[in-house]
């Protein structure tokens, strides 16, 4: 049993992270940049470089996960 909850929890971690980006990623390039979050909802430049760690112009699952409290919240609302 032990072993199969910890199956079940690695086979579907992958998926979460995967949709996390599909959910922002409008053009469905595999990014998602400040275009694909404006197309859901206003969001500052500031805020998004602060959430662009790495500074590659678009967001990953980690920082997206990381960025939720301060940049998507109010985007769900």
């Amino acid at each position: 049993m032990k072993k199969f909850i910890l199956a079940l929890a690695l086979a579907s971690t992958p998926a979460l992270a995967v949709d996390r980006v599909s959910i922002y990623d409008f053009d469905q390039d595999g990014k998602v940049t400040l275009e694909d979050l404006n197309r859901y909802c206003d969001v500052d430049a500031k805020l998004f470089e602060k959430a662009d760690k790495n500074n590659d112009g678009s967001l990953s699952n980690s920082e997206l996960r990381t960025a939720k409290a301060y940049l998507l919240d109010k985007c769900e609302k």
